[in-house]
């Protein structure tokens, strides 16, 4: 029986090993052999910390990710034999990776187990890939690759609450495109379409990394800007203006002027998302009574 279960280790797929209380391996079948990058007859009789050295310094084998190899090894010794039994995974230099178990004994011997799990891990990486086109899918315009309607909800909710607990200003700027429809009507959808992503590009070159900028909807445009005032908010809205001025939009042979009307809201303290979007759309409302192309501060709601 026990040539039996000699035979069977040796020939496993699984790579087997057993380091004594010295933490010296003391037996390997061929399956850890390769999984250390050595031949058993030269891996048994070396210690845990040397196969670990010989594989960060030769770049073979087990795959060892730190530029602090005595603090990675005493990290390692502070897990080994802390447990009974515990499950990790590690992966090789060549690609692959391993489920792992050390299982110790009363004496401080660890039985080690190393099972290949590297399709379910490629599988696992690809699901996660997946997960993140998906999610960046619902919550992007598809148009203009900027935040979609729904993301920016639930991020400006946020955003506001924070402003909210630290007394900072914020304001909102809702843009819209004047005559829109006639664009796409006199030059079709495509320009329309063109038009759009143009813009995007333009509101962006006067924006902050963290200000958070929308398609609201249609040609409805939104741009939260944190710890920002009012009278600071209408001076990004005026740069704005300025940017569609100095460069007009190139459509084949046409050059045609893309113009917007701006609504400005300053946040009150503990107002809500929805009402903040009201006060804004009521100002852009007024800068279109007012002839378009130009931007409009919202009066504070009187409590």
């Amino acid at each position: 029986m026990h040539k039996v279960l000699v035979d069977f280790l040796y020939s496993s797929g699984d790579g087997y090993g057993i380091f004594d209380a010295a933490d010296q391996l003391v037996y390997a079948n061929p399956a850890l052999g390769d999984i250390f990058a050595l031949p058993t007859d030269q891996l048994i009789g070396m210690r845990f910390d040397s196969i670990v050295r010989y594989c960060h310094q030769h770049q073979k084998g087990l795959k060892i990710e730190t530029d602090d190899l005595e603090d990675w090894l005493l990290y390692a010794a502070q897990r080994r034999r802390s447990v009974p039994f515990r499950i990790f995974e590690a992966d090789t230099l060549d690609g692959r990776w391993f489920l792992m178990s050390e299982q110790c004994n009363a004496d401080g011997a660890i039985l080690l187990h190393a099972k290949e799990i590297t399709v379910q891990k490629q599988l696992q990486q690809a699901l996660q890939v997946a997960e993140q086109q998906l999610r960046h899918l619902a919550n992007t315009d598809e148009l203009t690759t900027i935040a979609n309607r729904r993301s920016f909800t639930e991020q400006a909710e946020r955003v506001l609450l924070h402003q909210d607990r630290t007394d900072a200003s914020c304001s909102l700027l809702m843009l819209d495109i004047d005559h829109f429809k006639m664009l796409n009507d006199e030059h079709g959808h495509l320009a329309g379409d063109l038009a759009l992503q143009f813009l995007t590009q333009q509101i962006k070159q006067h924006l902050r990394e963290y200000d958070l900028f929308a398609r609201y909807g249609g040609e409805e445009f939104v741009v939260l800007l944190s710890d920002t005032p009012a009278e600071e908010a209408i001076q990004v809205a005026q740069r704005i203006h300025q940017q569609l001025i100095d460069q007009p939009f190139q459509f084949k042979a046409h050059q045609l002027c893309i113009e917007v009307s701006i609504g400005v809201a300053e946040h009150q303290p503990g107002e809500s998302l929805t009402v903040l979007l009201q006060r804004a759309d009521q100002a852009l409302y007024q800068a279109k009574e007012d002839g378009r192309n130009c931007s409009v501060v919202a009066k504070p709601n009187i409590v």
